[in-house]
């Protein structure tokens, strides 16, 4: 049977709202954790492409957690501008593995999310894969991941307005190895229409997420 617990995360700024999707018969093949996009910009877990990508990994065998940050919903604390924000990420990956140890964790964000996962992996050498759906770099310093050897998808749309697509085709190539990256022909930041095709994505990459 197919679950959705409410659940809440002692977070660095208090508790954190968050809800877990999970199979309850049969141990997972893996956890996913999932970042939503900007606080300030009506960013939640409720997002649709958050929603999108969780189903991905729910599909590929994972106990998936989505969560509000810092100041979002019923999540204690503030805004921090992103630096907060990671260890809220942290928080969620942490809570994954007391709950289930043993099992390779994964991470995954949209937009400013994807960001934020990008940088806790990079904190975290443990986690799995990350995941970056259309993700903002305009505000984050990724020389760091020049050296990251964390399996790294990325997934951009060529229309995106307020991630461009230039933000990744400059920064992609110095990006360390394993790297890939979906190009979405046409799809605006918000994948409309094409939130099939992205989950769709996500799953055909699921060997080189080691899913």
């Amino acid at each position: 049977m197919i679950k959705v617990q409410n659940i809440q995360i002692d977070g660095p700024a208090g508790r954190l709202e968050g809800l877990l999707k999970f199979r309850e018969a049969g141990r997972p093949a893996a956890l996913a954790v999932i970042c939503h996009p900007h606080p300030l910009y009506q960013g939640t877990m409720h997002n649709k492409v958050v929603f999108a990508t969780a189903e991905a990994f729910f599909n590929l065998g994972c106990h998936v957690l989505r969560f509000n940050f810092r100041g979002v919903g019923l999540s204690a604390g503030s805004h921090d501008d992103g630096r907060g924000e990671v260890d809220d990420a942290l928080a969620a990956v942490g809570f994954l593995r007391q709950l289930l140890p043993n099992l390779p964790c994964h991470i995954a964000g949209f937009s400013f999310g994807a960001g934020i996962a990008l940088q806790a992996a990079h904190r975290d050498l443990q986690i799995a894969s990350v995941t970056a759906v259309a993700p903002s770099l305009r505000h984050i310093d990724s020389a760091f991941l020049t050296m990251l050897t964390t399996p790294k998808l990325f997934l951009q749309g060529t229309a995106d307005d307020v991630c461009p697509p230039e933000q990744l085709r400059e920064r992609y190539p110095p990006v360390a190895e394993p790297k890939a990256v979906v190009w979405f022909e046409g799809a605006g930041h918000f994948f409309h229409l094409q939130l099939d095709q992205l989950k769709t994505s996500i799953a055909g990459q699921r060997q080189f997420l080691g899913l």
